[in-house]
């Protein structure tokens, strides 16, 4: 067999390509061993075991979603002298775009972790590694925004409990498939600036 994909990174791409087209569903051992053009035994040097290649699939998935792979738009530093509210709405936009790139992700994804009690310990722990990410890149954000007014945090509200109040919020409007987050940023420019 020639192969085409012999590293980790080839082998998350075409796995991506078989998301977009076929869901998470799609992710067996077999399928990504031929659309890789490699024997399934070579994908065993990189996952060892189905799970292995499920999880690692959908965290490369979740971060090509919210583009966590440091890529930016052009003049845009995640986090650097953009304002808050800004970034929040283009980490929306941008997990929205995301998500069409993958139809049914996110359902999916819930089920998937609704599955054996191992497999949705190890999924829950890679996704609050990945949305502590989504968290650290935010709070960059609002750190290096200088608009904000002196007494914005105090008492029981902490700049990282406002930064987890607001990624959770976003991760609730894209569950809810809203098209925007208007309300959001309004609330934040309120309670900032």
């Amino acid at each position: 067999m020639n192969p085409k994909a012999t590293s980790r990174e080839a082998i998350l791409e075409t796995c991506r390509g078989i998301v977009r087209k076929q869901g998470l569903s799609g992710i067996n051992v077999r399928a990504v061993a031929s659309a890789c053009g490699v024997a399934p035994g070579t994908l065993y040097n990189y996952f060892p075991d189905k799970n292995a290649l499920v999880l690692a699939v959908t965290a490369d998935v979740w971060s090509d979603v919210f583009c966590l792979d440091g890529q930016q738009e052009p003049g845009q530093g995640q986090g650097q002298g953009t304002g808050f509210a800004t970034h929040v709405k283009r980490i929306f936009k941008r997990a929205r775009e995301g998500m069409a790139r993958y139809p049914g992700i996110l359902p999916t994804h819930v089920l998937d972790l609704a599955g054996n009690s191992e497999q949705r310990s190890v999924g829950q722990d890679m996704m609050r590694s990945f949305f502590a990410r989504v968290q650290d890149d935010t709070m960059r954000a609002l750190e290096s925004d200088s608009r904000v007014k002196p007494d914005a945090f105090s008492g029981n509200l902490s700049k990282r409990g406002f930064v987890e109040l607001v990624t959770q919020q976003i991760i609730v409007l894209l569950i809810l498939g809203k098209d925007n987050c208007d309300a959001l940023v309004a609330t934040i420019k309120a309670a900032l600036y």
